[in-house]
């Protein structure tokens, strides 16, 4: 386990916002994902990016356990998406394309989470808010498998506070990490 003097060093910890100060297992930027061995650790993942959904299934196949931290669901498609972007490069769709397109995507996503997760509550927690106005697109393709693993567990409360070891959410339950993964 690395230590809070350890992390300083590696630049990332010290620029961390004050929420994971006092953290003393390791904390690493999601852009680091590729860089870090996760063999028999305890992961969180705090926030969502490109690199912790497209990764996490690669996590999940060494990790001991992982828990992903997320209050929003966001808009998760397949990662091969050549058909859609011919499609909304029609030259019919030119002039409405970015309204299209955002229609277009948000329809894919939510049929691509109906047709991966099967658990009713499970699929409730990932559906992502149709309606909002700044829609945010990731791409994987073994996203929401990796989730559906027993390891795997998707935490939708709050985060109350970090502390040295775990992180707490507003359900008062304690998670011990080894690790945290953060977007911040």
């Amino acid at each position: 386990m690395v230590t809070k003097k350890n992390s300083q060093q590696d630049g990332f910890f010290h620029n961390a916002p004050e929420f994971f100060k006092k953290f003393t297992g390791k904390l690493i930027s999601a852009e680091d994902i590729k860089l870090t061995d996760f063999t028999a650790l305890t992961i969180a993942i705090v926030g969502a990016s490109q690199q912790t959904v497209m990764h996490l299934d690669a996590i999940s196949l060494k990790a001991k356990s992982i828990k992903v931290f997320q209050t929003t669901p966001h808009f998760v498609l397949p990662h091969t998406e050549k058909g859609i972007h011919r499609l909304v490069s029609h030259p019919l769709i030119i002039k409405n394309r970015r309204l299209f397109n955002n229609r277009v995507k948000s329809l894919l996503a939510i049929r691509y989470l109906d047709s991966q997760i099967h658990d009713q509550w499970l699929k409730r927690q990932l559906m992502p808010n149709s309606a909002a106005e700044h829609k945010v697109f990731l791409k994987s393709d073994s996203y929401y498998s990796a989730l559906q693993r027993e390891h795997c567990h998707l935490i939708t409360w709050p985060i109350m506070k970090i502390t040295e070891t775990a992180i707490q959410t507003m359900d008062e339950i304690e998670h011990t990490v080894d690790v945290i993964i953060t977007t911040y």
